[in-house]
Parts: C-alpha cells; sequence; structure tokens
C-alpha cells in the first residue's frame, strides 16, 4: 500500500474523530480542499469511500460507522479502553500535526525519538510467530556487545523509548535466572529473525504482567503495595489528576493519592520529580528512603 493510501485513511480518521459526527457531503467538502487530495477530486466516490473504511477496520481496526437516522458518520468509541487502539487514534492525530509542521516547522517543536524503531516490524513478526530472534544489545554501563538468542513476548514504549520483554538464552543454550527481561530498542546494533520457533507461556498476558508496575522496570520479585503521597497545592495534585501514574491510581481526600503499585526504580523517579512538593505517607520504608536522599541532596548544597 502506497504511503499516499495510507495518508487518505490518517486524513479521513482524523477528520471524523474531530468533528465527533460528520455526514459524507460534509466530509468531501473537507476532501475537496485537503492537503492529500492531489487528484482534485471534488468528493470521494462512494465506492471508494465504503472500501476505505473496511480497509481502516482490518487494518488498525477502528470502526467508521454510520448512523442511519442523521447519516452521520463516527468513530466507534465505546472500546476506547484499548490502549492500542488509544495509540492509533494519537498516530492519526500526529500525522496530521507532521504534515502541517512541513508548512509551520517553526512553529512546531517535537521531543527526539531514540533509535531502535526500525525494528519494530522485526520484533512484531516474531511475537505473532512465535519466532526467535538472534540480538546483539549493548548496554550503556558495558563496552561489549552481548549477544544471545530472544524469545519476544511484548513491546512497551515508556517516555519514548520502545523495549521489548522477552526470555534470554544464551549462544551456549543457558537460559538466564531473570528472564523475562526488558530490552532497549535502541540499544540493539543488530537483530536477526530465525525460522526456529519459541513455546509461548501458556496465558502470558501483557497487560497483566505490567499491572504491579509503573515503567519499564519489573519483575517477579517485586510485589505492589500501597503508596500514599500528599502533594502541596491543588495545582500539583491537577496535574496528577489530569494524568494518572497507574491504573490503581486514588484520591482518597484532597491533594492525597494512593497506588497498589510495586515502588521501583521508574516510579520513585517519578516522584521525586516533585521535590519538596510531594510528602511520601507510606509506606514507612520508602518514606525513610525519601527523608535519606533529602538529607543527602541537603548536605550536598552546605
Amino acid at each position: 500500500m502506497s504511503v499516499v493510501q495510507y495518508k487518505k485513511y490518517f486524513w479521513l480518521v482524523d477528520t471524523i474523530r474531530s468533528a465527533g459526527k460528520i455526514t459524507k457531503e460534509q466530509i468531501d467538502r473537507k476532501w475537496s480542499s485537503s492537503r492529500y487530495n492531489d487528484s482534485h477530486e471534488t468528493s470521494i466516490p462512494d465506492t471508494s469511500f465504503y472500501r476505505i473504511r473496511r480497509d481502516i477496520e482490518e487494518l488498525f481496526d477502528i470502526e467508521i460507522l454510520c448512523d442511519r437516522t442523521s447519516g452521520q458518520y463516527y468513530i466507534d468509541d465505546s472500546d476506547l479502553n484499548s490502549r492500542t487502539k488509544q495509540w492509533l487514534l494519537s498516530q492519526f492525530a500526529m500525522s496530521q500535526s507532521l504534515d502541517a509542521s512541513r508548512e509551520l516547522r517553526d512553529n512546531i517543536i517535537y521531543e527526539s525519538i531514540p533509535e531502535g524503531t526500525q525494528y519494530l516490524t522485526t520484533i512484531v513478526t516474531a511475537i505473532s510467530e512465535s519466532r526467535i530472534l538472534l540480538c546483539t544489545h549493548q548496554r550503556f554501563d558495558t563496552d561489549t556487545p552481548h549477544v544471545f538468542y530472544l524469545s519476544p513476548l511484548c513491546l512497551k514504549v515508556f517516555k519514548q523509548r520502545w523495549y521489548v520483554l522477552g526470555t534470554c538464552t544464551e549462544l551456549d543454550g543457558t537460559i538466564d535466572p531473570k528472564s523475562p527481561k526488558m530490552y532497549s530498542l535502541d540499544r540493539i546494533v543488530s537483530l536477526e529473525l530465525l525460522e526456529k520457533t519459541f513455546k509461548r507461556p501458556k496465558n502470558f498476558n501483557a497487560r497483566e504482567y505490567f499491572a504491579p508496575f509503573y515503567g519499564v522496570f519489573c519483575g517477579n520479585d517485586l510485589k505492589a503495595e500501597l503508596v500514599r503521597v500528599r502533594v502541596e497545592s491543588e495545582k500539583d495534585a491537577m496535574y496528577l489528576r489530569s494524568l494518572p501514574l497507574h491504573a490503581s491510581q486514588n484520591e482518597p481526600e484532597p491533594c492525597v493519592f494512593e497506588w497498589h503499585v510495586a515502588p521501583t526504580f521508574d516510579f520513585i523517579q517519578q516522584l521525586r520529580t516533585y521535590g519538596s512538593k510531594l510528602e511520601v505517607l507510606e509506606p514507612q520504608s520508602l518514606r525513610e528512603k525519601f527523608a535519606e536522599e533529602a538529607k543527602k541532596l541537603a548536605e550536598m548544597y552546605v
């Protein structure tokens, strides 16, 4: 499928989603002045419109429905709890912004994204077909790349970086006892899709696996527990309400937040971004950890 065709799909999804509900006539008027309408069509032919809707549903699991009473089209948001669908919809909107930035390049600033996305297609194929990958990966704290067999289970994106969760098997057949582990795609030196397959763990569910965690630091030895904090002001509370750190987030009283989550490195680092505007209430071990770090920080500036 051509890039032009994909952009047409992006345009249609973003147009309908932005409008909420929109008639075919209104879509045609917008299409007639769209930057993607290279053929200068005055409308999208009905047969093409039907085919595009079908393709979008098959390719992206995004259903464009028609309200027969009003003749308006809309996107089925009934299952937007699907994070995959939410992510796809955001990518459609981003595609429109990226194209607009060609004309407004000095007015739209994007965060840089590390390397590694070139491996996404290979990893997705390996996951769907349960195929083993020959991976060469180099961590920041080592000078020598690590070559091993990777049995990938799922992908996750966190703070502009893509990660793959998988079981690591050394070239001599030894399985890493800490598997499964997370590997950052931007630290992959090379990746080869092998014909050899692996047996996927029965009933593995990526969403359930990551449920106790925030970020990418995870493992069977880390358990979720109640974490409670108090933020200094209503403004700080509004930030947490608008972008919850974890699905378990709750606010039992104003400016007090709690999560049932494993206090991993990523989660603790996120709490630290609030500095003195956030007080850890419990667990006591985490409160003491923050107190000790605050003491060291204060001594550093004496």
